[in-house]
């Protein structure tokens, strides 16, 4: 598959070397504590102005009481201070495409991979909740294309990854949502001491059952959640039962890949 696919649309957007320097060298930035030459959006909008994020930016809860007071540049050289500081320093980063992390990882020796899936059905079942939420409806086509294009994409990662996995031995660790919610303790544990190599800092598992056992939910764009492995299994009460048909024949390979139940 040559293309990066634009799954709400549908259309296709090329893989192109200014591409992979846009979304690349940003990351390469963060990893090496260089934030000053990021774009000044990135710290006022986004998920720095969404409250529900931030308990869970810790490490910037100092920078945003300093920007109500001072100016960008200020505030981000403690940062960076703070940055330069720490053990982890790591970064959620959303449908990047496989074929960018070679780059990423062979400049970067210490550089650990992460990759974060979940049943594709239960996705597109989210984006559907999603798009009523905004008082929207796809029609059967669209979910279906949707269907179609993110099983491809996630298939061709897997396939990408693995062959990464060759190259980066015990530098990356596939993690299925699932597993997180149903079985955080081993999860964590695998994370901590296999792939980083590091001691489970006693207040890690603490933080991730409180966001997956919350008093409240933070809605559907949100990690908090008040029940986290009801809420990996609740798609199956809601989909559709023919676009369930069709997502399970369609990502069959995809599910039999990642060993999901059909």
């Amino acid at each position: 598959m040559d293309e990066m696919h634009s799954v709400s649309t549908g259309g296709c957007r090329p893989r192109t070397e200014e591409m992979r320097r846009t979304l690349v060298r940003p990351l390469q930035a963060i990893f090496s504590c260089n934030l000053t030459i990021q774009q000044r959006l990135l710290f006022s909008r986004g998920l720095m102005r969404l409250k529900w994020t931030r308990k869970l930016m810790l490490s910037l809860q100092e920078f945003r009481s300093c920007r109500r007071q001072r100016t960008l540049a200020k505030c981000l050289k403690p940062l960076v201070s703070k940055c330069q500081r720490s053990d982890i320093i790591a970064t959620k980063v959303i449908r990047l495409h496989m074929s960018f992390v070679d780059r990423l990882m062979s400049d970067d020796p210490d550089l650990r991979l992460i990759h974060l899936v979940r049943d594709p059905r239960a996705m597109v079942e989210s984006w559907r909740k999603l798009e009523v939420r905004k008082r929207r409806r796809l029609s059967k086509k669209q979910m279906q294309l949707n269907t179609l294009l993110i099983c491809k994409r996630m298939m061709t990662d897997c396939r990408i990854r693995r062959q990464l996995e060759l190259a980066y031995p015990s530098r990356i660790f596939l993690l299925r949502y699932e597993d997180l919610v149903t079985s955080t303790d081993t999860v964590i544990q695998n994370v901590y001491n296999g792939l980083l190599q590091l001691a489970l800092p006693s207040n890690v598992v603490e933080a991730i059952y409180a966001q997956f056992n919350s008093t409240s939910s933070g809605g559907p764009t949100s990690t908090q959640r008040t029940n986290g492995t009801a809420t990996a299994k609740s798609w199956r009460r809601t989909i559709d039962s023919t676009l369930l048909a069709y997502a399970t024949d369609t990502c069959r390979e995809l599910l039999s890949e990642l060993n999901y139940d059909f």
